[in-house]
This record gives C-alpha cells, structure tokens and sequence, in this order.
C-alpha cells in the first residue's frame, strides 16, 4: 500500500514551476542582453515578412491596375479598326508593366495579353517571344500551356515557318487535355495544304471525322478529307 505524505512533508517539496520561474529568472539576468537581443532579431523578422507581404500584395494591385489602364487604352484606340496604331498606342505602358511586373501574377498575365495585341499587328516575332515567356510561366496550368502551344503555332503560320507552326499544332494534338484538339488537327491540316502536302493534309482532316465526329469542323474536315 502507496504511503501518504503528510502535509509537512508537501510542504517540503520543491514546486516544479517555482524551481523553472527561478532559473528562468536567473538566466534572464544573467544573460539579459543577449536575450534582449533575440527578442529584437525575433521581432525584425516578423515586421520585415509582414513588409515584405505587403509589398508583394502592393506590387500585385499596381500591375493589375496597370494593365487594366493599358487595355483600356488599348480598346479605345482599336475603334479606329487599325491593330497596328492601337499596337503603337500601348507599347510603351505594356513595356512598362512587363519591366517592372513580370514576376507577378498580373504582370504574367499582361504579358500574354500584349502577346495577343502583337499578334494582331502582325509583330509576329514579339509575339511568339512572349508566347514562349508565357508557356514557361503556365508550365503546370494546362489550359495556359495549350493555349499558348496553339499560339505559337497561329504566330509561327502567321510568318509563314510552317514548319515551326506544324511543330506546335502536333504537340497540341499529343496533349491529354482534348479541349482543343480538334481545333489543332483543323490547323494542323490547314497549314499541310499550306505546305502543299496534300497527303497528310487528307488524312489529318480524315482524323476530325473518325475521332471528333462532333466538331464543329466535321463538314469541312469530310470534304477536306475527300479531296
């Protein structure tokens, strides 16, 4: 049978968080400074990451105010119907934004929309090097990435490489996603009756038929297949 202590012999008992209050106490006397010390390097660190979060959020509200601006802009100069004014109009604020922002998301973003507008000025080669920017930067969206394969190959057939433009239309056509596939075998095989390659231009369009029978390109795709 556990014997009792009596409540003397508590009494006698040292208090385990008076005996830890005490040493802490102890120590923070004896090393006052050095602790004073930590505490303030604790304490610049969490000022400067909430700094830092703020800057980023910042940062992240000016590109996207920005490009807002710059389309804006860009729409604006477009009701004269000429792409190449409206080009001429926003190529220094979209520069801007890609110089200063391209690490954030909007930057990005922006990037892929000055893409486009290059594209319809028939700046095909700047096109085609933010297309590239913006493939890297959505490597892991893969509604991104295949859009901008797609692209590549419109901008790549736009400067007549047809060779380089059959290169993105097939990565296209390999990819698991299916959304825009059909859409790439139709460009595919457009660009091969470019080329005058009549035979693989058929079969291509022979594939919409037989794997899209749903498209809305299957009409054009039996005819081109056809003839």
């Amino acid at each position: 049978m556990a014997q009792k202590l009596t409540r003397k012999q508590l009494f006698k008992e040292p208090d385990e968080f008076i005996t830890f209050s005490g040493k802490l106490i102890q120590w923070l006397t004896t090393y006052k400074r050095q602790a004073t010390l930590a505490a303030g390097m604790v304490f610049a660190l969490l000022v400067a990451i909430a700094g830092f979060q703020a800057y980023l959020h910042h940062a992240e509200n000016k590109a996207s105010a920005l490009l807002t601006e710059s389309l804006a802009q860009y729409h604006a100069a477009m009701k004269d119907k000429d792409p190449v004014k409206a080009y001429q109009a926003v190529e220094k604020s979209f520069t801007r934004i890609l110089d200063d922002y391209s690490a954030r998301h909007m930057g990005k973003i922006a990037g892929i929309e000055f893409a486009n507008i290059c594209f319809q000025a028939g700046e095909f080669d700047k096109a085609i090097s933010l297309y590239k920017t913006a493939l890297d930067n959505f490597s892991n969206a893969p509604f991104y990435k295949n859009l901008m394969l797609s692209n590549l190959g419109y901008a790549f057939e736009g400067k007549k490489d047809y060779d380089s433009a059959v290169k993105y239309f097939e990565m296209l056509t390999t990819s698991a996603d299916p959304s825009l596939k059909d859409l790439s075998l139709y460009n595919l095989a457009s660009v091969y009756e470019k080329m005058g390659n009549k035979e693989k231009s058929k079969a291509t369009f022979a594939r919409i038929t037989t794997e899209f029978p749903n498209s809305i390109y299957i009409e054009i795709a039996k005819e081109k297949s056809l003839g």
